[in-house]
């Protein structure tokens, strides 16, 4: 939209004999008012002799929707005369008219151009579950519409493995926008720095740290319908354990890192009853897990035979179905195929 700003400085009415210059001063207010603060556009004039009536409108000259007029019986010279309204949210040029009478009764019209542009500052947010590492992609949520996206990606070494800017030619307000970015290299992605542009010159930082690490083991074997810990499957919990120690230890100068245990079963038994046992052995490891000493939070999650590693029919005893995942995170629960939907306790 072409901007007209136009300050209307003496007003020339031309002298002739018999009668007094004149002259209205005519300034608008904020080209940029946020309606949050209580900002309306606003219009200030003052007057270089006494005239009376004075009858000033302002007009939205855009489908003429809005009108609004104010009216004076007389103004004093020298005192300043303020008008405003309330805009809604977007662009609005607009047209203001003064008609003066002067004290010799000469009518004066003039006629002023100007922009408002009325907005809050953006606001912006990535619901975390809308994250897609497969496809490069976030949805981002704005309280009015944006123009672009800057994005920077960073691995877990602190490498910045891909840049982007992303043009929203046109964005919906509060709707979700689907944001896609290039990455240069691999790596497994920590965080998602983008910043958002707005067309009235706002920008709002949003940070998402998507990472998750998943810790390699070999799993427990568990005696048929128990959730007990036998002596002889405790070497295989220590190479595991001292890997997550690791890894809090690496992350968790940058984030507050979090453990999640998942436990799964295979087919042989009824589905409730093989819910039950892996919610049991799921904690039975994220027990063992704090008996070592663990400060970090911990959760866990059983999935039965809901999830299995590999498919099977019904009542088909397959050791890779009985299994664990250990994946730690720096925020909101894992997602993904082994590890979907919320239920998870926190250990106490």
């Amino acid at each position: 939209m072409k901007r007209l700003l136009l300050l209307l400085i003496g007003l020339g009415i031309i002298a002739s004999p018999g009668l007094t210059q004149a002259g209205v001063f005519v300034a608008p207010g904020k080209e940029m008012v946020d309606p949050s603060k209580g900002e309306h556009p606003s219009v200030t004039l003052s007057f270089d002799e006494r005239y009376g009536p004075v009858v000033v409108t302002v007009v939205a000259d855009e489908g003429g929707e809005f009108s609004k007029t104010w009216s004076w019986k007389s103004v004093v010279v020298g005192r300043d005369y303020a008008v405003h309204w309330k805009q809604p949210p977007g662009e609005v040029e607009y047209s203001l008219t003064v008609e003066m009478k002067s004290r010799g009764g000469e009518v004066f019209n003039e006629e002023v151009y100007f922009y408002v542009a009325s907005a809050e500052p953006l606001q912006a947010s990535i619901p975390p579950e809308s994250v897609d590492l497969k496809t490069n992609s976030f949805d981002l949520v704005s309280n009015h519409g944006v123009v672009r996206v800057e994005l920077e990606v960073m691995d877990d070494n602190r490498r910045i493995i891909g840049k982007s800017t992303f043009a929203v030619p046109e964005a919906e307000l509060g709707a979700r926008t689907r944001v896609t970015w290039e990455q240069s290299k691999e790596g497994n992605i920590f965080r998602i720095d983008a910043k958002a542009y707005d067309a009235y010159g706002y920008w709002a930082g949003v940070e998402i740290i998507p990472w998750t690490l998943q810790i390699p083991h070999e799993d427990v074997v568990f005696a048929s319908g128990s959730h007990e810990l036998v002596a002889e499957e405790l070497p295989k919990l220590e190479p595991a354990w001292r890997q997550i120690v690791k890894a809090v230890k690496k992350y968790g100068e940058w984030v507050q890192c979090s453990l999640y245990i998942a436990g799964y079963t295979d087919t042989v038994g009824d589905r409730s009853s093989n819910q039950a046992l892996s919610q049991r052995r799921a904690l039975t490891l994220a027990s063992y897990f704090k008996d070592q000493g663990a400060t970090f939070p911990m959760f866990y999650r059983g999935y039965g035979e809901a999830v299995l590693a590999v498919p099977t029919e019904d009542n088909v005893a397959a050791e890779p179905n009985r299994r664990a995942v250990y994946v730690i995170t720096a925020g909101p629960a894992p997602g993904g195929r082994d590890t979907p939907g919320g239920g998870w306790k926190r250990l106490r």
